[in-house]
């Protein structure tokens, strides 16, 4: 880890908050973003955690979902990543593999 940790970047205290993933998601006015994180008192000391903690909890972890309000998700991204990547296709195009056959440039228009 070379930057600070997403919970400092987006303000949780990270002695009280493990965040175990986040969500990206908006529009045309802007984007969101969301954060889930479990509370550090239902995290077990040493090991692999998570699945500790789905066991103990009818195999669902319990998390807490922070609206992350003022702040630009992709400013939150960019430390924390050398190497950021989205890909977005269609639904119906899930689980069926894409060949790019030609790649292209092309200039947006203002």
């Amino acid at each position: 880890m070379t930057s600070k940790g997403i919970e400092e970047l987006v303000g949780l205290d990270s002695e009280a908050w493990m965040v175990v993933g986040f969500d990206i998601g908006g529009g045309e006015i802007g984007q969101d973003l969301r954060v889930a994180a479990v509370s550090r008192n239902d995290v077990p000391e040493g090991g692999d955690v998570l699945p500790r903690i789905a066991e103990a909890n009818g195999g669902e972890i319990p998390v807490t979902e922070f609206l992350v309000h003022g702040v630009d998700p992709y400013v939150v991204l960019r430390p924390m990543t050398h190497v950021f990547e989205l890909r977005m296709r269609l639904n119906p195009t899930v689980g069926i593999p894409m060949r790019f056959v030609q790649r292209c440039d092309v200039a947006a228009r203002s």
